[in-house]
């Protein structure tokens, strides 16, 4: 898959070298180039980008790639709409208009943060479900009513084309085509271990999962289906029936690599996504017991002092 980073004055590209990094990552990790990625500029020329960088790129008329990635730029809703972007908007809409009437060839439009609008004014959303950054809200929807805005989600795949909200959008839109053409698994491992390092290493009774993760690949598909599983489903017949193994070989297996029985792992693997929300937000225990799949706020409160011998509340001043 190839894909051009767009390049335009005043945008942020900080994003596309990161989201370029996660590819090559990705690339690695599966020991082939499965992407590759350009440079593109309306007019094929050097771009002065955020904070004075100038970046040299390829002609965006020329390019023959899968997807282009739109970046955000320091514009609020006073600025979003500027004359200078006029050519590129025609050169979007150029793009747009040949994908639509190429059977063979579909060049997809990923965009996020501020460079949704530039996407939307491309027409490359119409008919679509989209989300953009939030203070855009009111100009979206009085400019693009064909667009069936969503702004209660961070990121939307409709027909191919990504949007996603935030600075940071490029995070999920490569994590997304990561996991698309490489699997969950290796998306997972991407997001975990370099997308969200951590900073600090804290005694807490779940610092031994990153190692079990690492452990074995069976016990990465444990871990996975756990964390997309309410609290309140977590069987061991429905695991096993998830992995295709008996319950047996199941227990088993998991007790052979970790230590611990299956329902044990199950719990510690759920209080972990527990504890990883107490400390990274301020949500309150009500909410994140609803997320997870909790009956209720106190069947999470006495499980987690069950493993922790912290109430959430407690936990989160310890470590949040």
């Amino acid at each position: 898959m190839k894909i051009g980073l767009l390049l335009y004055p005043d945008c942020i590209p900080s994003g596309l070298f990161a989201f370029s990094d996660l590819l090559l990552a990705a690339n690695l990790r599966m020991g082939t180039s499965l992407f590759e990625w350009c440079w593109l500029s309306e007019k094929g020329k050097p771009v002065t980008c955020a904070n004075g960088m100038e970046l040299t790129a390829s002609k965006l008329e020329s390019a023959d790639v899968d997807a282009l990635l739109i970046p955000g730029a320091w514009r609020d809703q006073s600025s979003i709409h500027t004359p200078k972007d006029e050519s590129l908007i025609r050169a979007l809409q150029a793009l747009v208009a040949s994908s639509d009437n190429n059977q063979g060839k579909r060049t997809a439009i990923l965009s996020y943060c501020t460079g949704v609008y530039l996407a939307a004014r491309s027409g490359g959303l119409n008919q679509q479900t989209a989300t953009t950054t939030w203070w855009l809200l009111d100009t979206i929807r009085e400019q693009f009513p064909s667009v069936q805005w969503q702004l209660n989600r961070t990121f939307v795949i409709d027909e191919g084309n990504a949007t996603a909200a935030g600075v940071n959008g490029h995070l999920p839109i490569a994590l997304s085509l990561i996991e698309q053409h490489c699997g969950k698994q290796i998306a997972n491992d991407i997001q975990q271990y370099m997308v969200l390092p951590r900073p600090v290493e804290r005694n807490t009774p779940f610092q031994e999962l990153p190692k079990l993760i690492q452990k074995d690949p069976f016990i990465r598909d444990v871990f996975h289906w756990v964390e997309q599983t309410p609290y309140t489903h977590l069987k061991t017949a429905a695991l096993a029936e998830h992995l295709h193994v008996t319950q047996r070989t199941l227990s088993r297996k998991i007790v052979n690599t970790t230590g611990y029985n299956s329902a044990q792992l199950m719990r510690l693997i759920k209080l972990n996504q527990i504890s990883e929300q107490l400390i990274s937000t301020n949500k309150p225990i009500y909410r994140i017991s609803d997320e997870m799949g909790f009956a209720d706020d106190t069947s999470l409160r006495r499980s987690f002092k069950r493993i922790t011998n912290m109430t959430p509340g407690e936990y989160r001043r310890s470590f949040g």
